[in-house]
């Protein structure tokens, strides 16, 4: 073949009506090759693609430059130190969290609430609103690490306020604009990894601001109770990863019952179960520990052990729960909740493991189960959407 012959490809109008090209009627379309795949996409123009880089970084980042600049007029601040009070750092770091939630909602309801296929207006919703907080603590957490360390480069630098308040432009600006990018490519994969960020960082980040340096000879929960400082942090952690979860089983859940075959009463078991696994996970969170408040300590207790209780439910019903489960999945949730089992003996029985380092082995073999549920789900959801043929000519 000649290789500047055409070769014409012809899909579905089903197909193509799926695709959500926002193409404004438009019938060419941009073809690039990855990884032995052709992936088709709407073909922006120059222009519109200038466009939309200034819209998402020159207006959030000139609003943020004009706040820092009146700001600095009515603290009469004529030069900004890099860090501190009232430094470039601080006011960065906030009004990228304030433009970035902004900027996120916005983009998520104007581009990418079509990837959001949540049905229910409630859910979606919450997902929206949970969604939106959490990129926006993630972008909160990281705007202040690269301040820590731009400070450590920089430190006891001081700039007049006009070039500070360009600076600060810049980095809000350049913020918001990737909060842009992050509200277009809402999938499962950017859920998932959201949840593991919230989760994972929000408890390391209680464990390191604990002032009690040995609360891991009391055990684990401890960061989470009232004899601890920052307990409130650990909890909320709880809560809002559940929330979060709650988002990931709606979005699959609505992939999932798009498939006629998997719109049964096994599925249907099968979210009420990890729905309620969520909820309860968050409970643990909202039921403080606290030992002198019987009734709060008797809830968290009831929590905790419901949510061991919904877990092994899961474990022992995947079989008639995902019928179309792989062997290998349900053999690697059988080891999961032999491992489970195997942490329960050498704590209870053989007083191997501390009570601490028992809580976290349940805790994560627990979460990483729910996971790979999760990821279970969203290849059988690929491997059961609706293939269409496609003629090369």
């Amino acid at each position: 073949m000649n290789k500047n012959e055409q070769v014409n490809i012809s899909i579905p109008k089903r197909a193509f009506d799926k695709l959500y090209l926002n193409n404004g009627g438009k019938n060419k379309l941009l073809a690039r090759i990855d990884h032995n795949r052709i992936i088709l996409q709407a073909k922006e123009t120059k222009t519109e693609a200038q466009t939309q880089s200034l819209r998402w970084f020159m207006v959030p980042g000139l609003l943020a430059g004009f706040v820092a600049l009146v700001n600095f007029f009515i603290q009469k601040t004529d030069y900004v130190k890099l860090s501190g009070a009232n430094s470039i750092s601080q006011i960065t770091i906030y009004l990228a969290a304030l433009f970035g939630f902004i900027t996120f909602l916005i983009a998520l309801l104007l581009l990418g609430r079509k990837q959001l296929v949540i049905t229910s207006r409630l859910a979606k919703f919450r997902s929206i609103t949970t969604l939106s907080i959490a990129f926006t603590l993630l972008d909160f957490s990281l705007t202040s690490y690269f301040f820590y360390f731009v400070d450590l480069a920089f430190h006891g630098v001081i700039l007049d306020r006009y070039t500070s308040s360009a600076l600060i432009a810049g980095f809000v600006g350049i913020a918001s604009y990737l909060m842009m990018n992050a509200a277009q490519s809402i999938d499962f994969s950017t859920i998932t990894t959201i949840l593991i960020f919230t989760l994972v960082g929000g408890i390391f980040f209680s464990m390191i601001n604990n002032k009690h340096e040995d609360w891991w000879q009391i055990n684990f929960s401890y960061l989470g109770s009232n004899l601890s400082n920052n307990w409130w942090q650990f909890n909320l952690t709880l809560i809002f990863s559940a929330m979060i979860m709650l988002t990931l089983i709606d979005y699959i859940f609505s992939l999932i019952f798009q498939i006629p075959q998997f719109f049964n009463t096994q599925i249907k078991v099968l979210r009420l179960l990890l729905a309620a696994t969520s909820i309860v996970f968050g409970l643990v969170g909202a039921f403080q520990n606290n030992r002198s408040i019987i009734w709060l300590h008797e809830l968290h207790w009831w929590s905790a052990n419901a949510l061991v209780i919904l877990v092994l439910i899961l474990i022992i019903g995947l079989k008639w729960l995902l019928p179309n489960a792989t062997r290998e999945f349900l053999l690697t949730a059988y080891g999961f909740a032999g491992l489970l089992a195997l942490s329960e003996i050498l704590f209870q029985t053989v007083h191997y493991l501390s009570l601490t380092a028992f809580e976290i082995i349940s805790f994560s073999l627990s979460f990483g189960l729910l996971i790979l549920l999760m990821q279970n789900l969203n290849t059988l959801y690929i491997e059961n959407a609706e293939i269409f043929t496609v003629e090369i000519k």
